[in-house]
């Protein structure tokens, strides 16, 4: 009991932080697993476009240390810093709120772990040393590298690599704390909304529940719930709230599929810079 009502404070505190911080920079910056770009997103204007390097080639995002994946997500620049292999180093908080509990939820970290992260995440803006690994972020080295006389693009341990003219150009436009959206636009939109969404419910190896609110503008929100249970079953629920008002209530099938898809994947794609946190409390 001890151990969840210090969850349930750390938690709320967290989350109270996170919508103070998550919107207070102007420049976002999108990584692109399916496109291998980067773009730097200012007041939803593309203001430029770098091709990287991934990876490990995988539809899947990174869960644990050594897998070599990218991760997906929402993620901020903690620390910019020089680096003798690669020019700079950009690092961002990985592992993020959503990957903590998904890997809760898949039984890969305990509850007493998950307290610890997070108390960490809290007090230090980031959390290593966990069994989902580190030090992810944007360096140099190129684009890719030849292998066997191909040109290899997924050749970095998890990390997103640029032309070193392009990092250096790159560096003169971010600082800490701006935002780093990592996604693969070619996935579903379930696919791209379960690494975006704050989890709200969890029981691991049963279900986990997510919320994510979308600002369209000031007076249309979006709002998207999430469930995924560990039998396979995957469920979307999104709400259009116009003044306040409910106008508009779309629900998935079972496997998270929804009508228009293609135009709310589009919507969800061009208003990433005015994504906000829900203000829940975890169960589990």
């Amino acid at each position: 009991m001890k151990i969840k009502n210090r969850f349930l404070k750390v938690f709320l505190f967290l989350l109270i932080t996170l919508l103070m911080t998550s919107s207070g920079y102007a420049l976002t910056l999108l990584i692109d697993k399916g496109e291998r770009t980067l773009k730097v997103l200012e007041n939803q204007k593309i203001q430029k476009v770098y091709p990287v390097g991934l990876g490990l080639e995988s539809l899947l995002p990174k869960e644990k240390r050594g897998d070599f994946l990218t991760p997906e997500g929402l993620y901020k620049i903690t620390d910019i810093r020089p680096s003798k292999s690669f020019g700079y180093f950009i690092e961002i908080n990985y592992p993020n709120l959503n990957d903590l509990g998904w890997a809760y939820y898949k039984g890969f970290i305990s509850k007493e772990q998950l307290v610890v992260y997070l108390e960490t995440f809290l007090a230090n803006g980031k959390v290593e040393h966990t069994p989902l690994g580190s030090k992810i972020g944007i360096h140099g080295g190129g684009v890719y590298k030849k292998e066997k006389g191909k040109k290899d693009y997924f050749w970095t341990q998890g990390c997103i690599a640029l032309e070193d003219r392009d990092l250096r150009d790159l560096l003169t436009r971010i600082s800490e704390g701006q935002k780093v959206v990592i996604l693969n636009s070619r996935k579903p939109l379930y696919e791209i909304l379960k690494k975006l969404i704050y989890p709200v419910r969890i029981k691991p190896l049963d279900f986990l529940e997510g919320e994510l609110y979308l600002k369209l503008n000031d007076y249309v929100f979006l709002t998207f719930a999430l469930r995924e249970t560990y039998q396979g079953a995957r469920y979307l629920e999104i709400k259009k709230w116009v003044q306040g008002e409910l106008k508009e209530q779309i629900r998935s099938d079972e496997f998270g599929k929804v009508n228009r898809e293609a135009q709310l994947k589009n919507i969800l794609l061009e208003n990433l810079e005015n994504l906000l946190n829900p203000y829940k409390n975890l169960e589990f």
